[in-house]
């Protein structure tokens, strides 16, 4: 364990003195020049508060590890979750031992009648099953990832998802063909998380983040758009 007297000096973050004034308000915020997460002195500081925490808690690293097998040694990585009907479709993810990321899968429904979910096992094959999206094919190559959200067209032929590969919660829209499994290459970028399908199934909602200034930063606002797909996917708004 580390004795106190050999703790490093923490970093400590310079005050800028920084006004704003809303509906005649004001608010003095030293830290303001903190939000501005492109700038290399703020990247410095991060990194130094990083290297901080890492060094004053590397004792406790074994601890953590502990905790990490003991949690994971009670967690059942291979499974399913209960099957959601939708029209002639049970919808469900699955998790596997060794991955990281879910997957999200579908089968037919067998009676009509039943809308009692189905208990499957998860070790054993579904008859019928039809993957939808595997995040873990999604996540390849990236450092971050977070999917925002799946929209299944009414006419259970269309995905919708979106996909965050970067951690700054603009997302990005895909379109997966779920009758032949082809991956549309268009995409529409800087959504927020959510989207569903409309009706009519060639029309997705979507919250569109474009880019504002407050306080001479850049931020998010989110505007509601509507989107067009159909043959080769045209736009409009």
């Amino acid at each position: 364990m580390m004795h106190r007297t050999a703790l490093p000096s923490p970093p400590v973050a310079k005050r800028v003195q920084t006004r704003r004034e809303h509906h005649g308000d004001v608010f003095v915020d030293p830290y303001e020049w903190l939000r501005d997460k492109d700038s290399p002195e703020v990247i410095a500081y991060l990194e130094a508060e990083n290297d901080y925490t890492e060094r004053t808690t590397a004792h406790l690293e074994p601890l953590r590890q502990k905790i990490f097998h003991e949690i994971k040694a009670r967690t059942k990585e291979t499974d399913l979750s209960v099957p959601t009907r939708r029209g002639n479709w049970w919808y469900y993810a699955r998790t596997f031992e060794g991955k990281q990321y879910g997957v999200h899968c579908r089968c037919p429904v067998t009676d009509p009648d039943d809308w009692n979910p189905p208990e499957f096992d998860e070790r054993t094959e579904i008859p019928g099953e039809q993957l939808l999206l595997d995040e873990n094919v999604e996540a390849d190559g990236h450092d971050f990832f977070a999917l925002g959200a799946a929209s299944v067209s009414l006419d259970d032929n269309l995905l919708a998802y979106s996909v965050d590969v970067v951690g700054d919660e603009r997302y990005t829209l895909r379109f997966k063909d779920l009758r032949t499994g082809e991956q549309y290459p268009d995409e529409i970028a800087g959504i927020g998380a959510g989207v569903t399908w409309a009706a009519d199934n060639a029309h997705c909602l979507l919250h569109h983040r474009g880019r504002g200034l407050a306080s001479g930063h850049s931020v998010a606002i989110p505007t509601r758009v509507r989107r067009i797909v159909g043959a080769g996917l045209p736009r409009s708004r």
